[in-house]
This record gives structure tokens, sequence and C-alpha cells, in this order.
């Protein structure tokens, strides 16, 4: 065979740089999915057995809005371990992290709302009384159930950044 001079070149792979906020973000899946294993289960324990542990000085709760309650804590387990995999996922690059946490965050910023939502209905309702004095802090917590949806927001808007998309889809992706 002749050779025509047209050798073909093979260029190295391009070589992308990893963003920080892929490693800030895989870091705060680990430590805000690990955290909510550990608290959640505590939180469940207290909702079971708050008549118990402090009659008259807690919330007062239906036995409807219990199982709500109960049903939500154990939910919220699962997407605790679902973060976890999330962080570990986004720091070993993986693929299906970046996609699965623009997913957890659309249902976390979901969650967040119909939580206050539900506890709104819960209280004019009266699934749940409230011990005197203690209506600031209801409506303190849920407040802080706002603050909540801060970090999904945040974690939804860096995922779906040009930069980030581009680490994980370094040719035409």
């Amino acid at each position: 065979m002749e050779d025509l001079g047209q050798n073909p070149v093979i260029l190295p792979p391009q070589i992308i740089e990893k963003p920080t906020s892929i490693t800030v973000f895989g870091v705060l899946n680990c430590v805000f999915g690990g955290l909510a294993l550990v608290c959640t289960p505590c939180s469940l324990f207290g909702i079971v057995l708050s008549d118990k542990l402090a009659p008259g000085r807690t919330m007062e709760m239906t036995t409807g809005y219990k199982s709500v309650l109960v049903v939500s804590s154990i939910l919220g387990i699962a997407f605790a371990a679902w973060l976890l995999a999330l962080g570990i996922g986004l720091l070993t690059m993986k693929t299906w992290a970046r996609r699965g946490s623009v997913i957890y965050s659309c249902i976390a910023i979901a969650w967040s709302i119909a939580s206050v939502a539900l506890n709104i209905i819960a209280m004019s309702m009266q699934w749940i009384t409230i011990p005197e004095g203690g209506l600031p802090g209801f409506i303190g917590g849920m407040c802080g159930g706002m603050v909540s949806v801060i970090y999904p927001i945040l974690l939804l808007i860096f995922m779906q950044s040009a930069k980030v998309k581009q680490a994980f889809y370094p040719i035409g992706g």
C-alpha cells in the first residue's frame, strides 16, 4: 500500500477541570443526607411517643395527622439515603448523580412547600392542638422549614450550569 502522507492524527482526550461546585455539593449532599439519616429516626420516635413523653406540653395530633407525619418521616429517610448516594456519585463524577441531583432538587422544593401547606391546613382543620404559648414556635418552625428550600434551589441552579454540564458531558453533551 502506498502512503499518501495522510496519517491519521490521534488527539489526546480533552481534559476538563472539575468545577469546585461539584465537590462542594457532593460533600454537602453527603453531610445533609447523613444528618437526615441520623436525625429523622429520632424525629419519628418523637412523633410516635409525643403523647407519652410530655403530656399536655406538646402538640396534640389526631391519629390521621400523626400517620401522615410517620409516612412522611419514612419517606424522608429514603430521600436522605438518596441524597447521600447522590453526594457520593457527584464526588466520583457519575453522570447519574448530576441528573439525580436535578430531580432531587425539584422534588425537595415541592416537598418543602407541600409540608408548610400541610401544617397550615392541619392547624386550620384542628388536626393539631398547639399548647398555650406554642404558636410562635409553630410559626417559627414553618418559617424554618421554608429556609430549607434554599439548598435544593442552589443545588438545582449549580447542577444546571454550563460548567457543570460540560464536566459531566465534555464532548457535545
